[in-house]
């Protein structure tokens, strides 16, 4: 069984800003695209999840980071899946039981890390799109315990204090994907739009969190707030659904 998988690739001018630095939402482009990949070799790819009824849903992610690379650089990006505890015992019903957890890597040429990342995951079954326990889950995945990116798993944000609005999105064409909704790494420009480029020049983002709690489809229109977050430089961000009011996505950013 492939444990881990890995591949190494350039850093391409369309996934770079203004800075030439790898964009946040082409830092988790790499993780999806080395996640898919891994998920496939492993047998536990779109298809193959297809024929279960099933499908993969990231609920979560931890992002820390020493240095994003920038345009040309060669960088690997390496990922695995970690044992969930909870298979092999019954379900107590708590989220834990229900919770796949993947981590990633990005190294620069020198195998020095660059970004390390863990993520939480769930199965849903297509007709109800309900979550389905890690015990049930038919096929073996590899467990790798004690090989961390990062050791904790991905907390749930809490609920910003005071938060401002900063600007509404209309949800369409660029930000679906093949299961009709916003695909996770979209969320990324979403929540650095909010930041003027005066910050940008001034702080370095070091720490990302995103949450995600609510699909988003097209047509939505999305209000997005910025608040403190309690520590200098951090900040919570929300996404809001203007027709329902509830959140779709939170996130916690720290700069330096």
């Amino acid at each position: 069984m492939n444990d881990s998988y890995s591949q190494k690739t350039r850093i391409k001018s369309h996934e770079t800003d203004y800075r030439l630095q790898l964009k946040v939402s082409a830092l988790l482009q790499h993780f999806q695209d080395v996640a898919v990949t891994h998920a496939l070799l492993l047998g536990v790819g779109y298809e193959d999840m297809k024929k279960l009824g099933l499908f993969w849903v990231v609920t979560r992610f931890h992002i820390e980071i020493d240095r994003m690379p920038v345009y040309d650089e060669e960088v690997e990006v390496l990922t695995w899946p970690k044992g969930a505890e909870s298979r092999g015992k019954k379900t107590s019903g708590k989220k834990d039981d229900f919770v796949f957890i993947r981590d990633f890597l990005m190294n620069d040429s020198g195998g020095h890390c660059l970004v390390r990342a863990t993520s939480s995951w769930v199965i849903l079954d297509f007709k109800q799109k309900r979550l389905q326990p890690v015990e049930k889950f038919p096929l073996k995945m590899p467990e790798n315990r004690g090989k961390h990116a990062i050791t904790a798993t991905p907390r749930k944000i809490p609920e910003a204090e005071f938060p401002m609005m900063v600007y509404r999105k209309q949800v369409g064409y660029s930000d679906i994907d093949l299961n009709l909704h916003v695909n996770n790494t979209r969320y990324a420009d979403w929540i650095m739009d909010v930041f003027s480029r005066d910050f940008f020049e001034k702080h370095t983002l070091k720490k990302l969190e995103i949450n995600y709690l609510k699909e988003v489809f097209w047509d939505d229109k999305i209000d997005l707030f910025k608040a403190d977050a309690g520590q200098e430089n951090a900040f919570i961000v929300e996404g809001i659904e203007q027709r329902t009011g509830k959140v779709s996505f939170r996130a916690f950013l720290l700069f330096v």
